[in-house]
């Protein structure tokens, strides 16, 4: 076996690396994932399921040809993975951000990850104290079936009925994203558009373009560069052919990049950071902390590396750096008007329960979703059904059936 152990600092470098075809995707803009919520736009969506389903492939593969990899699947403990699912589902229909996101939305200058960011420690702090109660202590061992993967036990694991596995699921994957429409009520699917993503659109594709293009830009205080990412910022990405090409590449970027890091050290996550911070400032002699400090590797340098990665993203390749700008999410402002002050109690709140809801299931979309869903995990697919759950419902409760449009003058959808 070919194996690898790299030092700390690596994980500055993954984080950076991310955090640019991130940017370039929206997901910084808390309106992205509410839309998801809303499923007005399955962008997201389909990126995160062409990412797993070609990182598993490309991970099993390497596996079976010799490389070692740094296997970490999340636990599968039933009942504390649904419930910080739906948690977190719940507060990110509402806040519109995920652990990662934030780091994201703070390095484009986004008002709201100002209001979030604290929400989400205050959520790590509310957990490391549950965790030190039995209620905490039998929400992660009860029901906890261990280190499952999909032919079983971590431990026990073979390379060639894996790599089967991992080849299936990317094919029925990419069978769903070749008819997946982008938009809600859209014609253009995914791959059927990969020889030709300049296929004509309707009326109604190209005004969802448009809308998402202006949301992208809303609030931007730097002028975009005349290159070429720049240009798949602002005309690529809001496209409903965007899944061809362009998201091929850069998803698989993306998978490459959880990959190399499992290869490297460790599965990419972010949630853990909050605790790490939490445990140092204020909880330093709490159990859950002293666990957190045992086993933590180089999330806070991910993070950090995220954070400058976007930043840089936002001045000098898309343009959407909103120098702390007072824009509100359209989907919020339609529903609840543009009020500064109910919209940041949203982002704290929302925060707090995606955070508390991360570190209850033991990983967030970093390293439930992306991570854990490349290495095949149980308790990554039990996440995110659950946090699918909780974004549908509290969306539909929340939002209602109000406009997701820029301009609610252009009509209802």
């Amino acid at each position: 076996m070919v194996s690898v152990t790299a030092p700390l600092w690596v994980g500055l470098l993954i984080g950076a690396a991310f955090s640019v075809p991130a940017s370039l995707w929206g997901i910084g803009n808390p309106e992205t994932i509410i839309r998801t919520a809303r499923l007005v736009d399955r962008l997201l969506l389909g990126c995160f399921l062409f990412v797993t389903s070609v990182g598993a492939v490309l991970l099993y593969g390497l596996y079976a040809l010799g490389f070692s990899m740094h296997f970490s699947p999340r636990p599968t403990y039933l009942i504390g993975v649904t419930l910080g699912g739906l948690m977190f589902g719940a507060g990110a229909a509402v806040c519109g951000y995920f652990p990662g996101t934030e780091m994201i939305a703070l390095g484009e200058g986004r008002r709201d990850a100002l209001a979030a960011l604290p929400g989400g420690l205050l959520g790590a702090a509310a957990w490391t104290a549950v965790y030190q109660t039995d209620a905490g202590r039998w929400l992660v061992h009860t029901a906890d079936l261990g280190d499952l993967v999909a032919t079983g036990n971590i431990a026990g694991i073979r390379p060639m009925p894996m790599f089967a596995i991992a080849v299936a699921y990317a094919a029925a994957a990419l069978t769903l994203l070749y008819y997946l429409p982008r938009y809600a009520g859209g014609k253009h699917s995914c791959f059927q558009h990969l020889r030709t993503t300049n296929t004509p659109v309707d009326s109604h594709d190209r005004a969802c373009a448009e809308d998402t293009a202006a949301y992208l830009a809303e609030g931007a205080a730097v002028p975009a560069r005349p290159a070429l990412l720049s240009r798949l910022a602002s005309q690529r990405v809001p496209s409903a052919t965007f899944f061809a090409r362009a998201t091929a590449m850069a998803a698989t970027f993306v998978a490459a990049l959880v990959v190399l890091s499992l290869f490297l050290r460790q599965p990419f996550g972010m949630s853990t950071t909050y605790s790490w911070v939490v445990g140092h400032l204020f909880m330093p002699d709490f159990d859950y902390s002293r666990q957190v400090f045992a086993t933590i590797g180089w999330e806070p340098l991910v993070v950090l590396g995220v954070l400058l990665g976007s930043l840089f993203s936002a001045l000098f390749i898309t343009g959407r750096f909103n120098a702390f700008r007072p824009v509100v999410p359209p989907s919020w402002r339609n529903r609840f008007g543009p009020g500064r002050a109910r919209r940041a109690a949203a982002c704290f709140a929302g925060s707090f329960f995606v955070i508390f809801g991360a570190r209850m299931a033991g990983g967030c979309t970093s390293g439930h979703t992306l991570s854990g869903g490349i290495q095949l995990a149980v308790s990554a697919w039990l996440f995110t059904a659950a946090l699918l759950v909780g974004m549908l419902l509290t969306a539909r409760v929340v939002y209602g059936h109000c406009t997701w449009k820029l301009d609610p003058a252009k009509g209802e959808r």
